[in-house]
């Protein structure tokens, strides 16, 4: 237990009261954004729900999506592993289903979820919040580095965000490998650029589904921008803070900010539709592992 007269545990405290307080307002803040946002891109590029290309969404919603809630499992054992905890794959699964869902909510449910599933199978508070967030720190810095060789290493930007990336990395690395263990440090690093893989496929069918040519090497910096938003729990899952970076990013590519602004949109629509499927799926039939523990990760 943490001693109350510690000053950063008053701290700490303090800042969670503050976001307490602050989490609708900034929930409704970032609705906004996304809705302005998806708004002006749509009208910019002129473009309306009968110009969809179904092909891609149905990839990206029946295939990929799925296929995420696998990654995301298999990546949850790992950590919990590292964590010193044991979760069987099914329990993980149902974890990382909820846990994707709760991203959505206006506070970093994500976080909770996966911190509570750890406490619940073994591990320490500390352990489990340091674990979870070096693992999504590591998740940043591989999609950095992926970014930048895709905006190219000449280009001062390029030079930047890949040193950002690479100073995350090892220091990720490092960490985990200190207390993990070297195997499943560089296990976790090996499941993060799997998961790029898959983030950036992902990236690819939206920007198809509204009929923009898109390569998987070109969708990283969209990606990292995805995934930079969600990290930042300025607002729930990055809503609108991902798609802004992304417009912005576009800036150092030859893809439309609003195109960008649009396709990082859509992926999160889709996902948000899936893994609120998955998770309510899982609660209605009682199957949740992750439902108790949420609330432990408080």
């Amino acid at each position: 237990m943490t001693d109350q007269t510690d000053p950063w545990a008053l701290q700490i405290g303090r800042l969670k009261a503050v976001l307490a307080k602050l989490k609708w307002p900034l929930f409704a803040l970032a609705m906004a954004l996304f809705i302005a946002g998806m708004t002006y891109s749509l009208s910019q590029l002129s473009f309306s729900l009968n110009d969809l290309q179904w092909g891609p969404i149905a990839l990206l919603g029946l295939i990929l999506v799925p296929i995420t809630f696998l990654y995301g499992a298999a990546n949850f054992v790992l950590m919990a592993r590292g964590a010193g905890a044991s979760i069987s794959f099914a329990s993980s699964f149902k974890t990382a289903c909820i846990a994707q869902f709760a991203e959505f909510l206006p506070l970093p449910g994500g976080a909770m979820v996966r911190s509570g599933a750890l406490v619940a199978k073994g591990s320490s508070v500390l352990g489990a919040a340091s674990h979870v967030t070096v693992n999504a720190i590591l998740w940043v810095g591989c999609a950095a580095i992926a970014a930048a060789v895709s905006l190219g290493l000449q280009s001062p930007h390029g030079i930047v965000i890949a040193i950002g990336g690479i100073v995350g990395v090892v220091a990720c690395t490092l960490w985990l490998s200190r207390k993990a263990g070297l195997r499943l440090a560089l296990a976790a690093l090996a499941m993060r650029c799997v998961g790029l893989i898959i983030a950036g496929l992902r990236l690819v069918c939206a920007f198809l589904a509204i009929a923009v040519p898109m390569t998987l090497s070109q969708s990283y910096p969209f990606a990292f921008a995805a995934i930079l938003g969600s990290a930042s729990s300025i607002a729930p899952g990055g809503l609108g803070i991902g798609e802004t970076i992304a417009a912005l990013i576009a800036g150092l590519s030859d893809v439309a900010p609003t195109a960008a602004f649009l396709a990082v949109g859509l992926n999160r629509i889709v996902g948000l539709f899936v893994s609120g499927a998955a998770t309510g799926i899982i609660i209605l039939t009682g199957n949740s592992d992750a439902q108790p523990s949420a609330a432990q990760g408080t």
